[in-house]
């Protein structure tokens, strides 16, 4: 009975110790875990910014969750204010560049923990831990989930096509090629407003066509298009700029996936071209049309994008052969004089 009583009386003494030690413990933790996200800045940005793709990514999915407050600056960092299982967090999300064109993605959070959440850190099941682990999981699912992305595609060669005269609303858009895809889903929508407005029906799915393209600076200038069915007449003051595009013979290539694939589709139209004599013709634009675009998918590899750049048979050059005496010149040439006899 008495080793009862010791046991008892041990047992309350060191949850006793224990309960002063966890109360008198400081419960703020702070966690920053850092992971290299294997794409470039601007893509992982607008991907993990984008709140479309929040569930692909979300470490809390499985939990009560809800985003209280969204908050981007300077696309280098995003501020999140989160409701996880009734209890507020706050998550920060920093971007940066590094040298070989990916990026360093650090998720940060910190908080005070109570006694029921310091007593299960000392087991390894606190707050801090879950956080950790849940910042690890989330790195982990954006590296994976871009760089599938990123690397799934697939070219088609279509060959020779005739295109027949296209009517358009347009946008003039400068920016870098990255850009192109985030400037699609934010000036194509405004462009479909014009034609409801105006009660404007289109004609076919929307395209890129470009006006020059700077590679060595990346600034690419370029026009946002709505095809339409019959030619519109706008006066000065207008929002709509309209344009026209005549007929013309083109070779197409369509890819699936991401716009970053492009020089891939756009080297087997120029061996086609080779192949068959052709060449790129000065009087047409090259065009994209946008079957399957970011406004349309938020998943890169589900892009389908038509790229038909303006041919005209090569031009061949005639090399002037030398002048060549024939044989009557040559013989007369060489014929003996002739003499008088007497």
């Amino acid at each position: 009975m008495k080793i009862a009583k010791y046991i008892i009386l041990l047992l309350l003494l060191i949850t006793g110790t224990v309960s002063v030690f966890v109360a008198t413990k400081d419960g703020s933790y702070s966690i920053k875990k850092n992971k290299i996200i294997d794409v470039p800045k601007d893509i992982t940005f607008n991907y993990v910014s984008d709140l479309k793709n929040w569930d692909s990514i979300n470490p809390w999915k499985n939990e009560v969750f809800t985003i209280q407050q969204n908050e981007i600056l300077d696309n280098s960092t995003i501020t999140r204010n989160l409701l996880i299982n009734e209890k507020e967090s706050e998550i920060q999300m920093v971007f940066s560049d590094t040298l070989n064109k990916k990026t360093s993605l650090t998720w940060i959070t910190s908080g005070k923990m109570g006694f029921r959440e310091k007593l299960l850190g000392l087991i390894g099941r606190g707050s801090k831990n879950d956080f950790e682990n849940r910042f690890d999981e989330a790195l982990t699912a954006i590296n994976n989930t871009l760089t599938r992305e990123i690397n799934t595609f697939s070219v088609k060669l279509d060959g020779f096509i005739k295109r027949d005269t296209i009517f358009y609303i347009q946008r003039p858009i400068a920016s870098s090629k990255e850009q192109i895809p985030n400037k699609i889903k934010s000036n194509l929508p405004q462009l479909e407003r014009i034609l409801i407005s105006t009660g404007t029906a289109s004609n076919g799915n929307p395209f890129i066509i470009y006006h020059s393209k700077d590679t060595i600076n990346n600034k690419y200038v370029y026009s946002l298009a709505i095809p339409v069915k019959e030619k519109i007449y706008t006066t000065a003051e207008s929002d709509i700029i309209t344009g026209q595009i005549n007929p013309s013979s083109t070779v197409k290539a369509t890819l699936t996936g991401n716009y970053n694939h492009k020089p891939a589709a756009v080297k087997q139209l120029h061996s086609y071209m080779e192949t068959n004599r052709l060449e790129v013709s000065d009087r047409y634009k090259e065009i994209e049309v946008l079957v399957k675009n970011a406004a349309t998918d938020k998943l890169a590899s589900k892009w389908v994008t038509e790229i038909y750049i303006p041919v005209r048979p090569k031009k061949i050059v005639l090399k002037p052969n030398p002048v060549k005496k024939d044989s009557l010149s040559s013989s007369t040439t060489n014929f003996p004089e002739k003499t008088t006899t007497n």
